[in-house]
C-alpha cells in the first residue's frame, strides 16, 4: 500500500467529517438582526423618556390622558417588537422583550395617577439602562454582528 492510500485518504475523510460537523453547528446559532437591535435601542429611549417626562417637578401638573397615550404608544412598540422576534423564531429575543415589557407595564401602572418621584426615576433609570444594555449586548454578540 502506498502512503497516499494509508494516510492521506483517511485524513481527508476526517477533515471532511469535522468540516461537516462544524457547518451543522451554525444551524443552531442565532444570527445578528439589525431590526431587533434597532427595536431594543428604540424601546430603551422610549422607556427612559417616559420616566423623565413624568418625573415630578415644581410647576408641573399631571396629565392622566397624556400618560395613558404615552403608555399606549409604548405598548404598541413592545407588541411590534414581540411579533418581530416571534416571527424570527428566536425565543431568547422574545424573552428579553417580554422582560423589558413587564418593566414598562409596571411603570405605566405606577404612573397612571401621579408623577414619578425624582428618586424613583433616578433609581429606575439606572436599572433600566443596565437591563436594556444587556439586551442590546445580547444582540450584538450574535453571529454576524457588525464589529466596531
Amino acid at each position: 500500500m502506498r502512503y497516499r492510500d494509508v494516510v492521506l485518504k483517511p485524513m481527508w475523510l476526517v477533515l471532511l467529517l469535522v468540516a461537516a460537523t462544524l457547518q451543522g453547528c451554525a444551524l443552531f446559532v442565532s444570527h445578528y438582526d439589525a431590526g431587533a437591535y434597532q427595536q431594543f435601542t428604540s424601546l430603551k429611549a422610549f422607556h427612559l423618556k417616559l420616566l423623565e417626562d413624568n418625573k415630578e417637578a415644581d410647576g408641573k401638573s399631571f396629565d392622566e390622558a397624556k400618560m395613558k397615550n404615552a403608555c399606549d404608544a409604548g405598548q404598541l412598540k413592545f407588541l411590534e417588537a414581540t411579533e418581530y422576534a416571534a416571527g424570527k423564531k428566536d425565543e431568547t429575543r422574545v424573552k428579553a422583550i417580554n422582560y423589558l415589557h413587564n418593566a414598562f407595564s409596571k411603570d405605566c401602572e405606577l404612573g397612571k395617577k401621579k408623577f414619578f418621584s425624582a428618586d424613583y426615576v433616578d433609581q429606575q433609570a439606572g436599572q433600566l439602562k443596565t437591563n436594556y444594555d444587556l439586551a442590546i449586548q445580547g444582540e450584538t454578540s450574535r453571529v454576524g454582528a457588525p464589529t466596531k
